[in-house]
Protein backbone atom coordinates (compact mmCIF):
# COMPACT_ATOMS: atom_id res chain seq x y z
CA UNK A 1 0.00 0.00 0.00
CA UNK A 2 3.15 2.48 0.98
CA UNK A 3 4.53 2.27 -2.22
CA UNK A 4 1.20 2.29 -4.48
CA UNK A 5 0.83 6.01 -2.71
CA UNK A 6 3.88 6.70 -3.52
CA UNK A 7 3.61 5.64 -7.31
CA UNK A 8 0.19 8.13 -7.27
CA UNK A 9 2.01 10.82 -4.93
CA UNK A 10 4.82 11.05 -7.64
CA UNK A 11 2.70 10.98 -10.28
CA UNK A 12 0.42 13.69 -9.29
CA UNK A 13 3.74 16.21 -8.78
CA UNK A 14 4.95 14.83 -11.98
CA UNK A 15 1.63 15.99 -13.39
CA UNK A 16 1.54 19.49 -11.53
CA UNK A 17 5.34 20.36 -12.35
CA UNK A 18 4.37 19.27 -16.23
CA UNK A 19 1.30 21.68 -15.64
CA UNK A 20 3.20 24.31 -15.52
CA UNK A 21 5.26 23.88 -18.45
CA UNK A 22 2.65 25.81 -20.76
CA UNK A 23 1.05 29.41 -19.51
CA UNK A 24 -2.24 30.76 -21.13
CA UNK A 25 -2.17 33.31 -23.23
CA UNK A 26 -4.80 35.99 -23.85
CA UNK A 27 -6.22 36.72 -27.44
CA UNK A 28 -8.19 39.15 -28.52
CA UNK A 29 -11.52 38.55 -30.18
CA UNK A 30 -11.04 37.00 -33.46
CA UNK A 31 -12.32 38.37 -36.87
CA UNK A 32 -12.43 34.79 -38.17
CA UNK A 33 -13.58 32.68 -35.23
CA UNK A 34 -16.87 33.13 -33.74
CA UNK A 35 -15.44 30.91 -30.70
CA UNK A 36 -12.00 31.70 -30.13
CA UNK A 37 -9.41 28.61 -29.44
CA UNK A 38 -7.66 28.14 -25.85
CA UNK A 39 -3.67 29.50 -26.50
CA UNK A 40 -1.17 28.26 -24.58
CA UNK A 41 3.07 28.77 -24.93
CA UNK A 42 5.75 26.56 -23.90
CA UNK A 43 9.27 28.29 -24.24
CA UNK A 44 12.48 26.86 -24.77
CA UNK A 45 14.83 25.95 -21.24
CA UNK A 46 17.03 28.18 -22.72
CA UNK A 47 14.97 31.13 -23.49
CA UNK A 48 15.57 33.93 -20.11
CA UNK A 49 18.63 32.76 -19.78
CA UNK A 50 20.14 33.47 -23.49
CA UNK A 51 17.83 36.68 -24.04
CA UNK A 52 19.36 37.27 -27.59
CA UNK A 53 18.36 34.10 -29.61
CA UNK A 54 15.50 33.88 -31.11
CA UNK A 55 14.06 30.23 -31.38
CA UNK A 56 11.65 28.34 -34.41
CA UNK A 57 7.91 27.44 -33.09
CA UNK A 58 5.68 24.73 -33.04
CA UNK A 59 2.42 24.95 -33.25
CA UNK A 60 0.44 22.50 -32.40
CA UNK A 61 -3.07 21.37 -32.83
CA UNK A 62 -5.04 20.02 -29.93
CA UNK A 63 -2.20 21.11 -27.96
CA UNK A 64 -4.04 20.87 -24.36
CA UNK A 65 -4.13 17.08 -24.83
CA UNK A 66 -0.70 16.48 -26.71
CA UNK A 67 1.59 19.17 -25.46
CA UNK A 68 3.34 17.94 -22.64
CA UNK A 69 4.37 15.17 -24.85
CA UNK A 70 5.78 16.99 -27.50
CA UNK A 71 7.37 19.26 -24.98
CA UNK A 72 8.70 16.58 -23.32
CA UNK A 73 10.22 14.87 -26.21
CA UNK A 74 11.56 18.04 -27.62
CA UNK A 75 13.64 18.56 -24.33
CA UNK A 76 15.01 15.24 -24.45
CA UNK A 77 16.03 15.18 -27.81
CA UNK A 78 17.62 18.87 -27.61
CA UNK A 79 19.63 17.50 -24.31
CA UNK A 80 21.27 14.31 -26.69
CA UNK A 81 21.84 17.46 -29.66
CA UNK A 82 19.08 15.70 -31.73
CA UNK A 83 16.94 18.60 -32.04
CA UNK A 84 16.88 22.17 -31.77
CA UNK A 85 15.21 23.94 -28.96
CA UNK A 86 11.55 25.26 -29.83
CA UNK A 87 8.63 27.45 -28.64
CA UNK A 88 5.17 25.10 -28.42
CA UNK A 89 1.71 27.00 -29.21
CA UNK A 90 -0.63 24.41 -28.33
CA UNK A 91 -4.03 25.55 -30.37
CA UNK A 92 -6.77 23.40 -28.26
CA UNK A 93 -10.52 24.11 -30.74
CA UNK A 94 -13.36 23.99 -28.88
CA UNK A 95 -14.83 21.91 -31.87
CA UNK A 96 -12.47 20.12 -33.58
CA UNK A 97 -14.47 19.00 -36.60
CA UNK A 98 -15.96 22.55 -37.13
CA UNK A 99 -12.74 24.27 -36.84
CA UNK A 100 -10.31 21.51 -38.55
CA UNK A 101 -12.41 19.93 -41.53
CA UNK A 102 -11.89 22.06 -44.70
CA UNK A 103 -14.98 21.06 -46.17
CA UNK A 104 -18.50 20.17 -45.39
CA UNK A 105 -18.92 16.57 -44.97
CA UNK A 106 -22.07 15.06 -47.17
CA UNK A 107 -21.04 11.60 -47.08
CA UNK A 108 -23.60 9.81 -45.16
CA UNK A 109 -20.78 7.19 -43.31
CA UNK A 110 -19.62 10.41 -41.69
CA UNK A 111 -21.12 13.59 -39.34
CA UNK A 112 -23.61 15.14 -42.19
CA UNK A 113 -23.19 18.80 -42.51
CA UNK A 114 -20.26 19.26 -40.23
CA UNK A 115 -17.08 20.77 -40.56
CA UNK A 116 -16.24 23.57 -43.05
CA UNK A 117 -14.33 25.61 -40.86
CA UNK A 118 -10.34 24.99 -41.89
CA UNK A 119 -10.09 27.57 -44.08
CA UNK A 120 -11.39 30.29 -40.93
CA UNK A 121 -9.21 28.61 -38.76
CA UNK A 122 -5.87 28.91 -40.41
CA UNK A 123 -7.07 32.58 -41.50
CA UNK A 124 -7.11 32.88 -37.68
CA UNK A 125 -3.63 31.26 -37.68
CA UNK A 126 -2.23 33.52 -39.76
CA UNK A 127 -3.63 36.75 -39.42
CA UNK A 128 -4.33 36.69 -35.66
CA UNK A 129 -1.56 34.26 -33.85
CA UNK A 130 1.39 34.05 -35.80
CA UNK A 131 1.85 37.64 -35.32
CA UNK A 132 0.65 37.74 -31.87
CA UNK A 133 3.41 35.20 -30.97
CA UNK A 134 6.22 36.93 -33.07
CA UNK A 135 4.89 40.39 -31.43
CA UNK A 136 5.93 39.22 -27.79
CA UNK A 137 7.90 36.05 -28.32
CA UNK A 138 11.44 36.00 -29.83
CA UNK A 139 10.41 33.57 -32.86
CA UNK A 140 13.21 33.34 -35.77
CA UNK A 141 10.42 32.82 -38.85
CA UNK A 142 10.58 29.04 -38.61
CA UNK A 143 7.42 27.67 -38.48
CA UNK A 144 5.94 24.03 -38.09
CA UNK A 145 2.57 22.74 -37.80
CA UNK A 146 1.11 19.87 -35.98
CA UNK A 147 -1.69 17.36 -35.59
CA UNK A 148 -3.39 14.40 -35.40
CA UNK A 149 -6.40 12.33 -37.49
CA UNK A 150 -8.92 15.55 -38.19
CA UNK A 151 -6.56 17.80 -36.86
CA UNK A 152 -3.99 16.01 -39.41
CA UNK A 153 -6.18 16.70 -42.51
CA UNK A 154 -6.10 20.06 -41.59
CA UNK A 155 -2.33 20.10 -41.49
CA UNK A 156 -2.28 18.76 -44.95
CA UNK A 157 -4.64 21.03 -46.21
CA UNK A 158 -2.34 23.71 -45.10
CA UNK A 159 0.57 22.14 -47.18
CA UNK A 160 -1.55 22.38 -50.18
CA UNK A 161 -3.21 25.62 -49.90
CA UNK A 162 -0.63 27.87 -47.98
CA UNK A 163 3.00 26.16 -48.63
CA UNK A 164 4.53 29.86 -47.29
CA UNK A 165 3.11 29.65 -43.91
CA UNK A 166 4.42 27.16 -42.50
CA UNK A 167 8.36 25.39 -43.17
CA UNK A 168 7.52 22.05 -42.02
CA UNK A 169 4.52 20.12 -41.70
CA UNK A 170 3.70 16.95 -39.40
CA UNK A 171 0.35 14.70 -39.81
CA UNK A 172 -0.44 11.98 -37.75
CA UNK A 173 -3.11 9.79 -38.91
CA UNK A 174 -4.35 12.54 -41.47
CA UNK A 175 -8.20 12.29 -41.88
CA UNK A 176 -7.71 12.38 -45.43
CA UNK A 177 -10.51 10.47 -46.31
CA UNK A 178 -12.98 13.16 -44.82
CA UNK A 179 -15.78 14.15 -46.98
CA UNK A 180 -15.44 13.66 -50.82
CA UNK A 181 -11.90 13.82 -50.27
CA UNK A 182 -11.57 17.15 -51.29
CA UNK A 183 -8.10 17.78 -49.68
CA UNK A 184 -6.24 14.49 -50.79
CA UNK A 185 -7.43 15.45 -54.52
CA UNK A 186 -6.32 18.83 -54.25
CA UNK A 187 -3.10 17.46 -52.49
CA UNK A 188 -2.04 15.43 -55.27
CA UNK A 189 -2.43 17.97 -57.99
CA UNK A 190 -0.13 20.25 -55.82
CA UNK A 191 2.21 17.99 -55.63
CA UNK A 192 2.43 17.64 -59.06
CA UNK A 193 2.41 20.92 -60.41
CA UNK A 194 5.84 23.08 -60.60
CA UNK A 195 4.59 25.48 -58.18
CA UNK A 196 5.96 23.53 -54.92
CA UNK A 197 7.50 25.24 -52.01
CA UNK A 198 10.48 23.98 -50.02
CA UNK A 199 9.57 22.38 -46.59
CA UNK A 200 9.47 19.35 -44.51
CA UNK A 201 6.22 16.86 -44.03
CA UNK A 202 6.07 13.97 -41.83
CA UNK A 203 2.94 11.79 -42.55
CA UNK A 204 2.18 8.40 -40.81
CA UNK A 205 -0.29 5.71 -40.81
CA UNK A 206 -1.31 3.05 -38.07
CA UNK A 207 -3.56 0.01 -38.46
CA UNK A 208 -6.40 1.43 -40.30
CA UNK A 209 -7.54 -0.63 -42.91
CA UNK A 210 -10.35 -0.23 -45.58
CA UNK A 211 -10.85 3.00 -47.66
CA UNK A 212 -8.87 5.47 -44.93
CA UNK A 213 -6.10 3.23 -45.44
CA UNK A 214 -7.05 3.08 -49.36
CA UNK A 215 -6.91 6.51 -49.87
CA UNK A 216 -3.87 7.30 -47.71
CA UNK A 217 -1.74 5.26 -49.89
CA UNK A 218 -3.01 6.95 -52.83
CA UNK A 219 -1.96 10.05 -51.40
CA UNK A 220 1.43 9.24 -49.95
CA UNK A 221 2.62 7.36 -52.97
CA UNK A 222 1.30 10.55 -55.02
CA UNK A 223 3.80 12.51 -52.99
CA UNK A 224 6.39 10.21 -52.52
CA UNK A 225 6.45 10.05 -56.79
CA UNK A 226 6.33 13.66 -57.18
CA UNK A 227 8.59 14.97 -54.26
CA UNK A 228 11.51 17.63 -55.09
CA UNK A 229 14.96 17.70 -54.33
CA UNK A 230 14.57 20.33 -52.25
CA UNK A 231 11.85 19.06 -49.57
CA UNK A 232 12.01 16.47 -47.30
CA UNK A 233 9.53 13.92 -46.81
CA UNK A 234 9.60 11.06 -44.40
CA UNK A 235 6.48 8.93 -44.27
CA UNK A 236 5.62 5.70 -41.43
CA UNK A 237 3.74 2.86 -41.46
CA UNK A 238 3.06 1.59 -37.79
CA UNK A 239 0.44 -1.25 -38.79
CA UNK A 240 0.62 -3.06 -35.41
CA UNK A 241 -0.42 0.60 -33.50
CA UNK A 242 -4.40 1.74 -33.42
CA UNK A 243 -4.94 5.35 -34.86
CA UNK A 244 -5.40 6.71 -31.37
CA UNK A 245 -1.33 6.03 -30.44
CA UNK A 246 -0.03 6.97 -34.17
CA UNK A 247 1.31 10.77 -32.79
CA UNK A 248 3.24 9.00 -29.61
CA UNK A 249 4.92 6.67 -31.79
CA UNK A 250 5.85 8.71 -34.45
CA UNK A 251 6.86 11.50 -32.91
CA UNK A 252 10.65 11.03 -32.66
CA UNK A 253 10.97 9.99 -36.07
CA UNK A 254 9.10 13.34 -37.01
CA UNK A 255 11.15 15.59 -34.79
CA UNK A 256 14.54 13.44 -35.68
CA UNK A 257 13.46 13.99 -39.50
CA UNK A 258 12.44 17.90 -38.52
CA UNK A 259 15.95 18.59 -37.13
CA UNK A 260 17.71 17.25 -40.25
CA UNK A 261 15.95 19.58 -42.63
CA UNK A 262 16.93 22.37 -40.72
CA UNK A 263 20.46 21.33 -40.33
CA UNK A 264 20.23 21.25 -44.40
CA UNK A 265 18.97 24.52 -44.68
CA UNK A 266 21.80 25.61 -42.66
CA UNK A 267 19.19 26.27 -39.98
Amino acid sequence: MLRVSIVILLFLVSSVANAASFTIVEMPKSKYLEEAPKITVALPASYFSHPSKRYPVLYLLDGELNGELVHGMLQRLHASNGSYEHIIVGITSQNRIRDFAPTVNQDPRGPVGEGGGGDAFLDFIEKELMPTIAENYRTNQFNSLAGHSIAGLLVIHSFQSRPVLFQSFFAFSPAVWWGARETAEATKKYVASKGRVKNYLYMNIGSEDGEMREIYDSLAQTILRNRHLDSQLQLDEFDDEPHDFTLAVGLYNALKGLFQYQQQQAF
